[in-house]
């Protein structure tokens, strides 16, 4: 048993060395506006040419987000629904009873939901400040 400890122990401190794994990202921020005004809520993802997309990025109520991202080419989705209004409900599905409430429609044209249909391509440069602004139509 000792040998046996003596041989993982060694693995066990390289693993526990390994850190960040995968590919350098590059702190991104900017401003998503739709008809020159600061879109309030939703999201906002990269999606890389060569690399992993963004994790999705909370736009906040003036319009900022904030994402990590490899550094490259990059289609563009935002996503803007609100919230639909529901009941909370642990009976139904997802725990939310949306009966009698009114669909909510996308603040923004439905093409900006996806990265291949949005038209918005973005470059993020390695180490340096990347501040991307992002205007709808």
């Amino acid at each position: 048993m000792g040998r046996t400890c003596a041989l993982v122990a060694p693995v066990l401190l390289l693993l526990a060395g390994c850190g960040h794994s995968g590919p350098a990202t590059f702190p991104v921020t900017g401003t998503v506006t739709y008809q020159g005004k600061p879109l309030p809520l939703g999201t906002v993802m990269f999606v890389a040419e060569d690399g992993p997309p963004s994790q999705p990025a909370p736009i906040d109520a003036h319009g900022v987000y904030r994402l990590e991202a490899v550094a490259g080419k990059h289609a563009v989705q935002v996503i803007a629904v609100p919230p639909r209004p529901g009941r909370p409900d642990p009976s139904a599905d997802g725990g939310i009873d949306y009966t009698g409430s009114p669909e909510v429609e996308s603040l923004i044209p439905a093409k900006y939901n996806r990265y291949h249909t949005s038209g918005i391509e973005v470059v993020v440069q390695p180490n340096a400040e990347n501040t991307i602004d992002i205007q709808l139509e």
